[in-house]
Parts: C-alpha cells; structure tokens; sequence
C-alpha cells in the first residue's frame, strides 16, 4: 500500500514538473510561427512588388487577312518585340525607345499560336499570354499596292486592289491619322494628294481591302522649305531673287505702305528676278512673299534715306 502510494506521488510530482516546459515550448512555437509569416509576408510583399502590374505594357491585337496587327502602349520605352509563331524560330522587332507603337506580323497557313514577349529600355521582360489566330488562303490574300510619287511640295499617294479597297490612312509622325474611302464608281483605286510639311518627316500609308488585307508604307519625305529670297541693293535699287526647287506660284512685296504682286510670273518658274527702285530721302522697308502653293517665304529689308 506504502508502496503504491509512493508511486502515485510521483507522478503528481512529475506532472507538475513538466507543465511549465510545455508551457514555455508551446510559447517559443507560437513566437517562432509569428517570426516565420512575418518573414513569408515580407517576402510575398517583395514579390508583388517586383511582379506589379502598373507599368506593364498593354497589348492590342487584331487579325486583317493574313496579317496580325500589334500594337503595343507602355509608360516605359520599348527597346524591342520579339515573337514566335507555334513555337518555332524567334523574330525580333526595334521598338525604336518608343512608348506607342504598331507593328504587322505575317502569320502560317491554318491555326496558329503567337508567342511574344516585350523588353523596354531597362531590359525589363513582360511575357504575353500566348494567342490563337487562324488564316485560310482560300480567301482573298492579295495585298493593296502603294506607290508615292513627289510632285511640286505635295504627296502624290495611289492605292490599288485587284478587288476593292476599303479605306486608306495616313499619318504623320506624331500627327494625327486621316482615313480616306474610295469612290463609289471605282473601289479598286484610291488617289490622294498629300500637303508635304517642311523640312524631313515620316508618314505612314496603310491601304486595307475588303477582305482585310493590308499593305503599309512607312517613308522618309524631305518636303520643301519654299522658296528663297536673296536681297542686295545696287545703284539705288533693290534687286530680289527668288528660288524654288520645285516651283514659284505668287510673288508680292510691300514697300513702306505700297502693296505689290508680280503679274508677270512665269508658269512653273523655278528662279525669278526683279528690281524695285529705292525711294529717295526716306526710309525705305521692304517686305517680300514668296510662294510655293501654300508654303510662303518671307523676308524684310531696310535701307535707312
């Protein structure tokens, strides 16, 4: 009986030992749990940060024959595109650090998966979600065709399908984009006359025909910077030369208050020379407007009495 009661007594006393160390065991798991997802949270939020969708480019894309147009809207400058069409050989487009800009990709015969991905001037990489275009070749492929021709300051644009057209666009960089339709008694052709902007600009020429083939021409246009004037004063006279590379179509001058237009030009004249005696015991000021259609050149001289 001793004996028994001795045993119990023990393990009263070994229970009351042992609490305690669960207790602070069960404390230091409860501390390190805390340590371990604050840790994870930290981590996580690294993540989201690194991963955050705010200045992740935006893709547009839309399918016209054979053709994928894709256009592509950063906040970042775009250093270049590159795509694979089912998995095959990558091909790489410049972005030319540019923020907004579009670009056409042939696609295969049937069902096809594009696979692209964007890298911006920083080399940040966003992969886009692979997309599924189909073409069948039975249908209408043939592409519009453009031919420009410059002619005397301005933009000579033909369009021209074996079929009809449907529209034609143009746009000058950083301009804004003007679509033209074809007329009514002959959609096969569309002819446009573009005003040419002075000095060295692109323009971008799409023509798209009604089954949704499109064609585009991006050129560089030197346009003309109108004509010059070159004044000199000789023998108590102004003499006014004036040039143009492509052709002179008004000329007038004003001395002090008296309004001039030269009635003698000839057609298309590329170089024209004259002379307006100066007046005497006065001031003289001349003003002189030289024009090439609808870009004017001017100049101002003064010859004090």
């Amino acid at each position: 009986m001793n004996q028994i009661l001795v045993t119990k007594d023990n393990k009263d006393t070994s229970s009351k030992d042992i609490k305690p160390i669960v207790k602070f065991f069960c404390i230091a798991c409860i501390i390190f749990a805390i340590v371990l997802g604050i840790e994870g949270g930290v981590k996580l939020y690294k993540k989201i940060g690194k991963s955050s969708n705010f200045d992740r480019p935006e893709v547009f894309t839309e399918q016209s024959g054979s053709t994928v147009i894709l256009r592509v809207t950063s906040k970042k400058r775009i250093n270049k595109v590159v795509y694979a069409w089912n998995g095959g050989a990558e091909s790489t487009l410049d972005g030319e650090g540019k923020q907004d800009i579009n670009f056409q990709i042939e696609m295969p015969q049937g069902e096809n998966k594009l696979n692209a991905y964007i890298i911006d001037v920083d080399g940040n990489k966003t992969i886009l979600e692979e997309m599924t275009f189909k073409f069948d070749s039975s249908i209408d492929t043939v592409k519009p065709v453009i031919t420009l021709e410059n002619v005397n300051g301005k933009l000579s644009v033909t369009a021209q399908d074996e079929a009809e057209l449907d529209y034609l666009t143009y746009k000058w960089e950083d301009g804004e984009e003007v679509k033209v339709q074809p007329e009514e008694d002959n959609k096969k052709v569309i002819n446009q006359s573009i005003d040419v902007k002075k000095g060295t600009a692109k323009i971008t020429i799409q023509a798209v025909d009604k089954s949704g083939n499109v064609q585009s021409v991006t050129k560089k246009i030197i346009g003309s910077d109108g004509p010059k004037i070159d004044v000199k004063l000789s023998n108590g006279n102004f003499i006014i030369t004036v040039t143009d590379d492509f052709k002179i179509t008004k000329i007038e001058y004003t001395l002090n208050d008296e309004v001039v237009e030269i009635k003698d030009l000839p057609k298309d004249a590329k170089e024209y020379q004259f002379t307006v005696p100066v007046k005497p015991d006065v001031d003289n000021y001349l003003k002189i407007n030289a024009y090439e259609d609808s870009i004017m050149t001017e100049v101002k001289k003064k010859k004090s009495k």
